[in-house]
């Protein structure tokens, strides 16, 4: 897909930049790491005097050992950086009535860098997602959301349930 930049140049010309939608493999575990450490922190859940050597760790040894198997993730790359990622993980539980196959996919790591934000990137990398899961038969997909979040989701067909609980 094309975006266009209307910054302002000096010949006066709006620039046309290409960005491309990806499906991250082991080659990109370290954008996809800086990615997340800069979700983390947005979120609160870890902060600049944080070590981030055991979590930098695992989340590498995690990336690399599920990727494309039970963990799939999307970006969009500008100039050979990627500036937004989306990641689903798979999983298979006991079948319902509502989900005959058992398979469902959690959603989570939705980031774009602050420079590229509100031009839709998040939306795209959603609607990948969610056309893996019909392509896949996933019968469920489901997500947290920070109250930023809530819009884009329900725009693409989310709805908020109440009955979750988490142990903690």
């Amino acid at each position: 897909f094309t975006t266009h930049d209307t910054g302002e140049q000096s010949d006066n010309k709006s620039k046309c930049r290409i960005m491309n939608i990806i499906t991250l493999n082991h080659k990109n575990v370290n954008q996809f790491l800086e990615l997340r450490l800069c979700l983390l922190r947005k979120l609160g859940e870890i902060s600049t005097e944080t070590n981030l050597t055991d979590l930098e760790k695992s989340t590498k040894e995690y990336f690399l050992s599920n990727i494309n198997k039970s963990l799939i993730c999307y970006g969009i790359i500008d100039n050979d950086e990627i500036i937004s990622i989306a990641s689903l993980c798979l999983f298979n539980r006991i079948p319902y009535q509502e989900n005959l196959t058992g398979k469902e996919g959690y959603i989570l790591n939705v980031f774009t860098t602050p420079e590229f934000r509100e031009q839709g990137l998040a939306k795209l990398l959603l609607q990948e997602i969610i056309k893996y899961a019909k392509n896949n038969d996933i019968k469920k997909l489901w997500l947290n959301s920070s109250e930023h979040g809530k819009h884009l989701y329900s725009s693409l067909g989310f709805v908020c349930k109440n009955n979750e609980m988490e142990l903690i």
